[in-house]
């Protein structure tokens, strides 16, 4: 197929472009039930820590020292590389939708863990499946987002990942403000309940069950997926996937040795140095605010109510999210992240300096603090930390989610993912779990000062090692990395939606 024919093979589509978006936002917007869950549960930690942490606050019989609330801020990141690792063996024999029903009544069962929680030992153990179930939803979420959209949507859609777990922690926020965590955790496992059913409305994606040998399975979905179309106005597509698949299937005939080779080729080492980067950058500073972020405005006496701060935190998380999704097609990731990396160099740099000149050295000093710096400068942390939760959300903490599903090759691309979404959290725990720690060593602005410098470093790399991929085809940024071609810096926009991730034949006569 030569590159003409593969760009206009249904340049005059025969449903309405509203039409053709509509079931993939719908597929995308259901599959995303299971990343607000996720996110409620990563927003559980923040209104966990003050109420298990403070000595008994509001009748409170479950009380945590220092060691156990790192814990509580770390453990979930613990769990989640070994469903990681997991993922794609125990999901795959069930398909990408009954797998995320299965996942949807492991979180309700940590929910009501966290509600009839009497020892310390069973909200650890509720934060721990938590953490596992997430890491079991990433190959059936990820990879059900760039097996249904098309090229066009691709970027926009995966961004909407993270738009729905920040969307979950905003509501934990919420709700854990005005409510005991345990009845915040009651109504948060009501959310997975309703996602069970919901996923009953959209359908496999054709790629899994073409690999089973359902092909009239396939084409209806396909034909469901591009505008709830007739089987004939998807035949040409359907057959190029099909091939695509096939060919797929003669790769995987290589050897153990061969496979193994595979993840010693630039193809897979440089893309997943560059993934552990972004997750270096992304955890090594916002997550943390995020998860301590009452007891941190408590500290530093920002002007209002530190639950309120919170939530203000997680509303600007979605904003950010929100915004992703209508930036990313114009501006592209490389420049969105120098644009994200500088506000929260700069957000780190005063934070660190308010901290030090109110002698915020420890969360044990909130009450000596010097009061000229408090009362004059208070809305300077509140201002420094909002932009840098922004900024994160913005770019940063997406980036590694969004580029995981691109940068890998197609034949370890789900094996790939696993490992670098376990190296992420592998990261975040390290992260997480030795703040309080760094703290002690270097005072509160210390760690604010070293985020800073890891934020001004993740520029200068990000500058030199990430390459623009918005808009740019599967098998270009293969190509790129196995050395044979180097991608521009320039944003492709596209100006249909046409799906040409499946057109392997285009893309290597590019």
């Amino acid at each position: 197929m030569n590159q003409t024919n593969c760009s206009n093979f249904s340049a005059k589509p025969k449903v309405s472009k509203l039409r053709r978006c509509m079931p993939q936002i719908i597929a995308v917007s259901i599959k995303n039930i299971l990343l607000l869950v996720y996110g409620l549960t990563m927003g559980m930690p923040a209104m966990l820590i003050p109420h298990l942490g403070g000595g008994g606050v509001d009748g409170e019989t479950i009380v945590l020292g220092e060691s156990g609330i790192s814990w509580i801020g770390s453990l979930s990141f613990f769990s989640v590389p070994l469903g990681c690792f997991a993922s794609g063996i125990v999901t795959k024999p069930f398909g990408r939708i009954r797998a995320m029903q299965l996942l949807c009544f492991l979180f309700i069962g940590a929910f009501l863990l966290f509600y009839f929680a009497t020892q310390a030992w069973q909200v650890f153990l509720g934060l721990f499946l938590t953490g596992f179930t997430g890491g079991l939803l990433e190959a059936p979420t990820l990879i059900y987002a760039v097996e249904v959209t098309e090229l066009g949507l691709r970027g926009a859609l995966s961004s909407t990942s993270a738009l729905a777990i920040a969307i979950g922690i905003l509501q934990s926020f919420i709700l854990g403000s005005v409510l005991p965590w345990r009845t915040m955790a009651l109504i948060n496992g009501s959310i997975p309940l309703a996602g069970v059913f919901l996923l009953f409305l959209i359908p496999e994606p054709p790629h899994g069950l073409i690999r089973k040998g359902q092909l009239d399975k396939a084409r209806k979905s396909l034909a469901w997926l591009r505008g709830w179309t007739t089987i004939g106005n998807i035949e040409k597509e359907f057959q190029i996937l099909l091939e695509e698949i096939e060919q797929k299937k003669l790769e995987k005939t290589q050897s153990v040795i061969e496979s193994i080779k595979s993840y010693l080729k630039p193809t897979f080492l440089k893309p997943f140095g560059l993934v552990c980067l972004t997750f270096v950058l992304t955890h090594f500073g916002a997550t943390q605010i995020s998860i301590y972020a009452v007891n941190m405005f408590q500290l530093l006496h920002v002007p209002i109510n530190s639950y309120h701060a919170t939530i203000l935190l997680g509303f600007l998380q979605m904003l950010g999210c929100f915004l992703l999704m209508i930036l990313v097609r114009f501006l592209g990731k490389r420049l969105l992240s120098f644009i994200a990396q500088s506000g929260i160099f700069i957000g780190f740099l005063f934070t660190g300096i308010y901290a030090y000149s109110a002698g915020a050295n420890n969360f044990d000093a909130a009450n000596n603090l010097n009061e000229a710096i408090v009362n004059k400068y208070s809305w300077l942390p509140l201002a420094a930390i909002a932009a840098v939760t922004f900024c994160n959300c913005l770019m940063t903490s997406s980036l590694p989610w969004i580029i995981m599903g691109e940068l890998y090759p197609s034949d370890i691309r789900d094996t790939a993912a696993g490992l670098s979404a376990a190296a992420g959290y592998y990261i975040a725990f390290l992260a997480n779990k030795t703040f309080l720690s760094l703290i002690n060593v270097v005072t509160l602005a210390g760690v604010f000062w070293i985020n800073s410098c890891v934020a001004l470093l993740g520029i200068v790399l990000m500058y030199f090692l990430l390459p623009e991929t918005e808009g740019k085809h599967l098998l270009e940024i293969t190509e790129h990395y196995a050395g044979r071609r180097k991608l521009s810096n320039n944003v492709r926009r596209q100006k249909g939606i046409d799906n040409k991730v499946y057109e392997g034949d285009c893309d290597s006569k590019l």
